[in-house]
């Protein structure tokens, strides 16, 4: 096992400055000295010890990342496309640059509180997390911290990382009335938050394109999957009576399709579907789902970068809006004026 003071002695240092440019606090270190150390740690193949970086003090390595819901739609977070896809992306961002990633997922909130305050983070980034919660723990934490989608005011110092979710739902809702729907709805579980945000950006292109009755067209299903379902079979001929569902989600959109492909309506020849998200298995639906595309790496570009130029003093802006973009492929087809009639 190679210790600090074999790698001193080979350097010909003391293994306190050794020790310095190990947990970054090499500024007393020359340049010269810094890059030799680093160097000898290489060609020795030197692995630090984690938990003596964390109880070295004041850097650990370590970026703290708590997920706020320990479900998402029927599954478990973490096995949701949408949240594994932005953990793997924060992960790689976050060793990019040196650092690791510890997860955490609230099943309590004193418990999360308990896990943020009892590691020694260098930072931290939260995900899913409201308003109270997220002013609890920086009221304790007193290190840099980045929400990603939240949609209330945040405490001074904290920055916001989302989608523009009011130009993704103005997106689609352009699009599907560019392919000619005019009897098209926009499904959600809930009105608040991002899926809010969804519905007035559809009700904007809708209102542009002159659809009838376009503050309506806004349909909230059941979160429980058996009771969505049993919606759905109670509302059938008003749904399937639609040229175009918009789904929140993919996760819902997928699981409308294979619902009304099952019981013999053809998507997207009698009943067009799209979602928004544009995770893994929108590309392997059949037919493929027409989405909106978060860019879901560039949202965790700009998380670890905000950490990073908070935690090296540079000026951050205090909230960062990604575009997202239209995923086209085979849910949705174009209507003609007159299918629309006759139908």
């Amino acid at each position: 096992m190679i210790r600090i003071k074999d790698i001193a002695e080979r350097a010909g240092v003391s293994p306190t400055t050794v020790s310095n440019v190990l947990h970054g606090k090499a500024g007393r270190v020359s340049k010269e000295n810094v890059k030799k150390i680093k160097r000898i740690m290489d060609e020795m193949h030197y692995i630090p010890s984690i938990s003596a970086q964390l109880l070295a003090g004041e850097h650990s390595g370590l970026i703290g990342v708590a997920v706020g819901y320990p479900k998402k739609n029927d599954a478990f977070a973490l096995e949701d496309p949408f949240v594994a896809a932005l953990l793997g992306n924060l992960e790689y961002e976050i060793r990019e640059r040196g650092y690791y990633m510890m997860l955490l997922v609230r099943h309590g909130m004193s418990e999360m509180i308990g896990q943020v305050l009892g590691w020694n983070f260098d930072g931290l980034i939260t995900i899913g997390l409201m308003q109270q919660e997220l002013r609890q723990i920086h009221a304790m934490f007193g290190k840099p911290m980045v929400a990603i989608d939240s949609y209330d005011e945040l405490p001074e110092g904290v920055v916001n990382i989302g989608t523009d979710d009011r130009d993704g739902g103005y997106q689609m809702g352009r699009y599907l009335t560019r392919m000619g729907h005019r009897r098209l709805l926009f499904l959600s579980d809930n009105d608040g938050y991002l899926d809010h945000e969804r519905w007035l950006g559809v009700r904007e292109a809708l209102s542009e394109a002159g659809v009838p009755d376009a503050k309506n067209r806004h349909v909230l299903i059941e979160r429980d999957r058996e009771r969505r379902e049993r919606q759905y079979q109670e509302q059938f001929a008003y749904l399937t009576g639609q040229t175009a569902l918009f789904y929140a989600s993919d996760y819902y959109a997928v699981e409308a399709s294979n619902f009304f492909q099952s019981r013999g309506i053809l998507v997207p020849d009698q009943l067009s579907i799209a979602g928004f998200d544009d995770v893994s298995y929108a590309k392997m639906a059949r037919p493929g789902l027409t989405t909106i595309r978060q860019n879901v790496d560039v949202k965790a570009r700009y998380a670890v970068k905000a950490v990073m130029d908070l935690l090296e003093g540079r000026e951050v802006q205090r909230e960062y809006r990604v575009i997202s973009s239209l995923a086209e492929r085979r849910s949705v087809r174009r209507i003609s004026e007159t299918s629309e009639i006759m139908s």
